[in-house]
Parts: C-alpha cells; sequence; structure tokens
C-alpha cells in the first residue's frame, strides 16, 4: 500500500490550474493556455510586445466573466472547446503545436463572412453540435484588441499618453500671426 501510494501521484496527469479566480465562468488550465495561444496569434509578437506577452488572456477572460450573460459566457467556454476539437480534425495536432501560418489560416476562416447557402470548412467539421466557434472569436478579438490598446505598456511606450492632453502656458506675448498659431495648434 505504501509503494503505491508513492508511485500514484507519479502516474497521474498534472492538472494545469487557472491562473486567476474567475466567479462565473469554469475553465481549466489547458483551455487557459490555449486562449493565450488565440490571443498571441491575434496580436502576434513583433518589435513590440504582443498580446501573449502582455497575458491579455487573463483580460478576456475577466471581461467574460464579468461583463457578459450567461448565453456568451456558455458561448465562449464552448467555441474554446470546440477550437480545439476543429484543429486536431484539420492538421493533425492541437492549436498549440500549429505553426503561425496555420492560425492565421484558421482564424481568417472565422472572420469571413459566411455566403448564403455556402457552408464553410470550419463548419463542416463541428457538425452533429452547434457551432460556437465565431462566436468565440468574435468575443476573444474584441476583448483582446480593446485591453492590449488599453494596456500600460502601449499607453506609455507606444502610444505616449498623456493623462491631460496639452499644456497650460498662462502668459505668452503674442507678437504676430505666427506667434498666435503656434500657441492655438
Amino acid at each position: 500500500i505504501t509503494a503505491g501510494a508513492m508511485i500514484l501521484p507519479s502516474c497521474v496527469k498534472e492538472v494545469r490550474k487557472v491562473s486567476i479566480a474567475l466567479k462565473n465562468i469554469v475553465i481549466t488550465g489547458d483551455q487557459e493556455a490555449l486562449l493565450a495561444d488565440v490571443v498571441g496569434t491575434i496580436i502576434p509578437t513583433t518589435d513590440t510586445p504582443g498580446a501573449g506577452d502582455l497575458k491579455m488572456h487573463e483580460f478576456v477572460l475577466r471581461m467574460v466573466d464579468d461583463c457578459h450573460d450567461v448565453e456568451s459566457q456558455q458561448q465562449f467556454v464552448t467555441g474554446l472547446s470546440q477550437l480545439d476539437e476543429v484543429t486536431k480534425k484539420r492538421f493533425d495536432k492541437s492549436f498549440s503545436e500549429c505553426s503561425l501560418e496555420e492560425r492565421l489560416a484558421l482564424s481568417g476562416e472565422l472572420e469571413e463572412k459566411k455566403e448564403a447557402g455556402e457552408k464553410k470548412e470550419v463548419e463542416k467539421m463541428s457538425e452533429g453540435k452547434e457551432n460556437q466557434l465565431p462566436a468565440f472569436y468574435s468575443i476573444a478579438k474584441r476583448h483582446t484588441i480593446r485591453g492590449y490598446l488599453s494596456s500600460e505598456y502601449i499607453m506609455t511606450n507606444v502610444l505616449v499618453y498623456n493623462m491631460i492632453p496639452g499644456r497650460y502656458n498662462g502668459c505668452i506675448e503674442i507678437k504676430d500671426k505666427n506667434d498666435l498659431q503656434t500657441v492655438i495648434g
């Protein structure tokens, strides 16, 4: 019994924990890592940090948990699960294992508008249950962009946000028209 108790923990797969406390939605640590890869695909790393580097997946989770209704939250969680299923069927590997080109191709399909009567490849892959991928991707993309553009790094290093726009110069002597343009404009 003692030997079994010592060996058993090494046989059990370690379960990742979610990094932030959520009240309304339930996701696993693996789903959080998948979402981190999705936001990293939406805004990849270039000469500036990408959304994954700035941990925008935590912002997306917080926004979905706090600001969306129950139906949207359910669509988000279901779509997140369906994303990995669709990716495995299409590329024979998980979304995290896909190259950036494969991820971008899949996200491009999700962004395309559906033509009348035409079924997209993505929708064909998840038949048998309602496809929540477009709803998930729409929510994830909207909150990723919003969080990224309002992040501390972007506001201070890229956009150079000034708390109070302009400066107040109370006493400026105006001698000619050009000085007036400098002060106003």
